[in-house]
């Protein structure tokens, strides 16, 4: 609905500008602009559909939807190149998101992805227009990533009993890999001219934007939160402590299973009846869970220029 809104708004203003306007007075322009995003994601969905099986095979609860597009949102300074009026480079800030929920009410996962990047592109002005009030641009450039991370959430909704049946517990269990690093982008790019110092730009492009999870620990990557968190008192621990074994969607999809009840058995001698310790859990191997952000990107905005 957001980007058939865009659309609408940019024929119309192709189709009922009357007035031809020259090109900006002012080199120097502010742009602002946001649209759609595909992403990569196989290692990530790949995991998606591990924990699907554990839903559909063991609890019978909805699965979730794979991960394939999200939105981006960005903003930049273009300069132009002196004595080359031709040549121009950009720089700027961007974001990125997408996310998948399954809809069940007592069971609530979801896992999302996010990038924030800092952006910079040289831009060449093609030598032709397909009318006089439209510039053609190609070009592109690196991206720097402050973070780029994937998420899963898994919210369990239990009875906390009473007369009235409607009070709650709600236990999460929470999981992200995150990582830095380098990318790029390529495309073109066209500006219409609504007025002396304004501009409608689109953006069409691809990123390159593939990273490996970097240095994880379940103490800092694994959140546990219990509003009546289960107590033991044969070791000592809790539930915060402990995944929920027979309910865990993060233990069957973002965790290696296998590898973590090794662990646990090798230091307990005994698979806890809860499940494993916070020092027990194994990630999935970083061979095997990239978190790639490649894709499309199509922008739809406007650009300011001044000076």
């Amino acid at each position: 609905m957001r980007v058939a809104t865009w659309v609408a708004v940019a024929a119309l203003v192709f189709a009922v500008s009357a007035a031809r306007a020259e090109d900006p007075i002012g080199r120097i322009s502010l742009g602002g602009s946001g649209g759609l995003s595909t992403y990569a994601l196989s290692d990530v969905n790949e995991r998606i559909d591990a924990g699907n099986r554990f839903l559909a095979d063991e609890r019978d609860w909805t699965t979730v939807d794979p991960l394939r597009r999200g939105w981006t949102f960005w903003a930049d300074l273009k300069l132009p190149v002196p004595m080359l009026d031709f040549l121009f480079v950009t720089g700027g800030y961007g974001v990125s998101s997408g996310s998948s929920t399954g809809p069940d009410y007592n069971e609530l996962i979801t896992t999302s992805v996010s990038q924030e990047a800092y952006h910079a592109r040289v831009l060449y002005l093609l030598p032709f227009r397909p009318q006089e009030d439209t510039r053609l641009f190609a070009g592109g450039g690196p991206l720097f990533i402050q973070k780029q991370e994937v998420r899963t959430l898994h919210t369990r909704r239990s009875s906390a009993g009473g007369t009235s049946g409607t009070e709650m517990s709600e236990r999460t269990e929470e999981v992200y890999f995150n990582g830095q690093g380098l990318g790029w982008q390529f495309g073109v790019a066209a500006e219409y001219m609504l007025q002396d110092y304004m501009t409608l730009a689109i953006d069409l492009g691809y990123r390159w934007a593939g990273l490996d999870q970097e240095d994880w620990s379940a103490e800092r990557n694994v959140i546990i939160e219990d509003t009546d968190p289960a107590e033991f008192i044969e070791d000592g621990t809790s539930g915060l402590d402990r995944l929920d074994r027979d309910h865990s969607y993060i233990l069957n999809s973002f965790l290696d299973r296998r590898a973590t009840e090794e662990r646990e058995l090798q230091v307990a001698g005994r698979l806890h009846q809860y499940g494993p310790h916070r020092s027990h859990m194994m990630p999935v191997a970083p061979a095997d869970l990239g978190i790639d952000l490649s894709g499309l990107q199509v922008h739809l905005g406007v650009r300011f220029y001044f000076l």
